[in-house]
């Protein structure tokens, strides 16, 4: 290809700071290393305006995504209210790249707003663990998968921030070499980088996972088994260990018994649920491992002070 490739990037309100830099700087990176302009990148709103991060940071855009000129590939970005986000507008852009052929990806909540302009129907896919049973059920024609990242001939789509990092890394491996995906991981300073078929987990473990490995297995047992959760005896005998052994491993590093901390752990997913899905508090219950919504609201009084109904006015 002669000259830079050109990249097109959607910015939907309500957008991740941090997930668009990790698509960003990675290309500026490579494009410092490289000594020369491989790639050439142009920040789309879908008026022309600015938009606003979650966190109320503003940006401004290059142009409306009506003004948009041709582009080798084509990455949207959104977070919360994903879906708010996927005008009818929005939703012929997508289509109308897909015809002309243009790679397209969607990172952290975008593929819902690629899914329901249909460009990922027939395609694996994956979303932002949080949201990944919704988006399966809603978009049964896209193969959802809980990897951090997925690329399938010409849709792409990841999971988050940091999924989108090793994305990056990963396709600029693809593209330009392992020499030049190495030096701009080291301008991060990260050596942390996953494969795409890496599942995607609710709970990061970070230096835990080197400071008690046994223990990580034990919290990933748990978010394996949240719909209907093991005794703390059977992780205990999963892991080759007695429970009192299991109990002064979690209280010595994480102040609280391994009981304590699947419930928490249950209720957290079900909080998120409840904010971010508009599923009945009785699905959510049984999909976070409760025996019914009532025994799911007294357990969520009881944590958060309101039943899931306020908590979800209030989000």
């Amino acid at each position: 290809m002669s000259g830079p490739r050109r990249i097109a990037i959607l910015v939907l309100d309500g957008f991740s700071n941090l997930t668009l830099a990790a698509l960003i700087e990675p290309l500026r990176a490579a494009n410092r290393m490289a000594g020369r302009p491989l790639f050439a990148w142009t920040v789309l709103s879908e008026s022309g305006g600015p938009v606003a991060s979650s966190s109320n940071l503003r940006l401004e855009a290059d142009a409306a995504m009506a003004a948009a000129g041709e582009a080798d590939d084509l990455f949207v970005v959104a977070s919360y209210e994903a879906e708010a986000r996927a005008t009818p507008a929005v939703r012929r852009f997508l289509r109308a790249a897909a015809r002309r052929g243009t790679m397209i990806a969607g990172l952290e909540s975008a593929p819902y707003v690629l899914a329901l302009a249909g460009v990922l129907d027939g395609h694996r896919a994956t979303t932002h663990w949080e949201d990944l049973r919704d988006f399966a059920e809603r978009f049964p024609a896209v193969d959802a998968v809980p990897d951090r990242f997925v690329i399938d001939r010409r849709r792409i789509t990841a999971g988050g921030a940091l999924p989108t990092l090793d994305l990056m890394l990963d396709l600029l491996r693809r593209e330009q070499g392992l020499s030049l995906a190495l030096a701009v991981s080291s301008t991060f300073l990260y050596e942390g980088a996953h494969p795409g078929h890496d599942p995607q987990h609710m709970v990061a473990a970070g230096r835990l996972a080197w400071q008690d490995p046994l223990l990580v297995r034990a919290i990933r047992l748990m978010e394996a088994n949240i719909e209907a959760p093991l005794p703390v005896e059977a992780i205990a005998a999963t892991l080759g260990i007695g429970p009192r052994a299991l109990l002064q491993r979690f209280t010595a590093t994480l102040g609280t018994g391994p009981k304590a901390y699947y419930a928490e752990l249950r209720l957290t997913l079900a909080r998120r649920l409840l904010e971010n899905t508009d599923r009945s508090v009785n699905d959510i219950a049984a999909d976070c491992g409760f025996a019914s919504g009532s025994a799911l609201a007294r357990a969520f009084r009881t944590r958060y002070g309101v039943n899931p109904a306020r908590a979800r006015r209030a989000a």
